[in-house]
């Protein structure tokens, strides 16, 4: 039983890796998984491998993603068991994939060996891309994100973050490899995975050196809206119009540096609690004169219906608004740039087949959206070229990429390619939790990945201005209502991951898989 009691405190402690100090979260991580791979390595047979993986991991998910209890019970109005139980089936299907990368990786039976450790964490980064791709993907807790902070992120820049969740996978099996040795007494055999250890770091450490992009244009002052509305006040008949108001008192606040007014404002997701033409057109004209006062464009959240030949579309979208437009084209959804979300959240944005009793259950709002086209129009200000991803979509890396390269319409080019991304976000659902940290280490691995600078708006937080190497330069306390003023500087110039996207990694993974099984077959 003593091995139930380890590996369940070594799956809690593996999540607080993904919202722990950044000091720490890095070898908290690598540690907590080195166990769990030492009982993988040692295990008999694949079924005994498999259930290591399962304990551990049901520990590590729903430590992880607890805060997915409050949006079905607070929010939601899920009773306490009801919601308690969705976290926890939830966090079985999730556990699926690390048990059947332990089992694959038992079933070709290595032995312990530098070659099993490799096999090791080829099945289980295989698993973490499986994970974030099946059945529309839940890449939340990658293995990759806890390293944010140290030397290895940089290896994202070649090859994104699912391959480094492959190196460290390997690094934490080339640990238990290691503490195997010495458990044997064979301390000379140490050696060799120490040295690729130490490489694959120092490897990582020379990679953050490398500066794929450079600054064009000149910066632009944004203002950044963190609102903190209730999910409750947000949608209240009595209240959503005072609470939706907010954002946009903020907004017009004074800025301390007069001589850098702000150009640009972002607001957080859906900020308008209904769609544009259930608002007055006084609320629209009201707007357009505030952001003609302040000579600033807006990027607004909000639920946007739009009426085509075929049928009417209704999507999370961003909307562009300044002093010029005009607010009948806004009520009818005319003339007016947007961007669609595209990745929509089973549940919470579209209803899988099937589980329309459960979302009636929520009675959560505003919870089935059309999806957005794939490569839309980015958003050209000042000569400054915004991509925007709304929410949920920022932590499917891949899936940013196009927007960074030049986008053409019947051999016309719409834009060069994204110098600034910038995220929406709605975290009110979860509270005061891990969530909002936890989506922020994966923001900043975006701006690793892209070599971009990343603004990010949010109801709750983190409203924050990250640089293209992932530092966040700046940032409003969580849960707390106020503005960011920031310089946003563009950024020219592609990663390695750009132009090859999740391809490299892929094709590793399968030369590996594909000759581990060939040498199992003709053993």
């Amino acid at each position: 039983m003593m091995y139930w009691i380890i590996l369940l405190t070594m799956g809690v402690l593996h999540a607080q890796s993904f919202s722990a100090n950044t000091n720490i979260a890095s070898p908290l991580q690598l540690i907590t998984l080195a166990v769990l791979f030492f009982y993988i390595l040692k295990s008999q047979h694949k079924w005994q491998a498999v259930k290591y993986s399962f304990i551990f991991s049901i520990a590590s998910f729903c430590s992880g993603i607890y805060w997915l209890y409050i949006s079905m019970n607070t929010y939601g109005n899920l009773p306490p068991p009801l919601a308690a139980g969705g976290v926890f089936l939830l966090s079985c299907y999730l556990c699926l994939y690390p048990a059947f990368a332990s089992f694959i990786f038992k079933y070709i039976n290595p032995k312990v060996s530098i070659y099993a450790t490799l096999l090791l964490a080829t099945t289980w980064a295989t698993g973490e891309w499986l994970r974030a791709t099946l059945l529309t993907g839940f890449p939340w807790l990658n293995i990759a994100y806890a390293h944010v902070d140290s030397p290895l992120s940089a290896w994202t820049t070649l090859w994104g973050t699912y391959g480094l969740a492959f190196l460290i996978a390997w690094i934490a099996s080339l640990l238990a490899l290691c503490f195997i040795y010495i458990k044997q007494s064979s301390i000379q055999k140490v050696g060799i995975p120490a040295l690729i250890i130490f490489s694959i770091i120092s490897i990582g450490k020379g990679l953050q050196y490398i500066d794929w992009s450079v600054p064009i244009q000149d910066p632009l002052s944004v203002r950044l809206v963190q609102g903190n509305i209730d999910q409750h006040e947000k949608f209240h008949p009595t209240t959503k119009y005072s609470s939706m108001m907010k954002n946009f008192t903020l907004a017009a606040q004074e800025t301390t540096n007069k001589d850098s007014p702000p150009q640009i404002v972002i607001f957080p997701e859906t900020i308008i609690p209904s769609f544009q033409f259930q608002l007055p057109i006084e609320f629209w004209e009201s707007i357009i004169q505030q952001a003609r006062t302040q000579q600033s464009h807006y990027l607004i959240g909000t639920p946007y219906l739009i009426d085509t030949a075929e049928k009417s579309l209704i999507t999370n979208s961003v909307i562009l608004l300044n002093g010029q437009t005009q607010a009948n084209d806004i009520y009818a959804g005319h003339h007016i740039q947007h961007y669609d979300k595209q990745h929509l959240v089973p549940f919470g944005e579209y209803i899988p087949y099937g589980f329309q009793w459960f979302v009636n259950a929520l009675g959560i709002p505003l919870g089935n959206f059309d999806i957005g086209t794939h490569r839309q129009d980015n958003f050209i200000i000042h000569n400054q070229v915004f991509a925007a991803n709304i929410c949920y979509e920022d932590i499917f890396g891949d899936e940013l990429l196009d927007s960074l390269f030049p986008y053409q319409k019947e051999n016309k080019q719409i834009d060069p390619g994204a110098t600034i991304l910038f995220n929406i976000s709605n975290l009110a659902w979860f509270g005061d939790s891990a969530a909002l940290h936890q989506h922020l280490q994966m923001a900043r691995m975006r701006a690793i990945e892209t070599a971009r600078p990343i603004l990010r708006a949010t109801n709750t937080g983190a409203t924050a201005h990250i640089n293209e190497k992932g530092v966040v330069l700046a940032s409003l306390p969580y849960l707390s209502a106020g503005i960011l003023d920031v310089e946003a500087q563009g950024m020219s110039g592609l990663t390695p991951y750009a132009y090859g996207k999740n391809y490299p990694f892929l094709l590793l993974m399968g030369i590996i898989l594909i000759f581990a099984f060939y040498k199992r077959k003709n053993k």
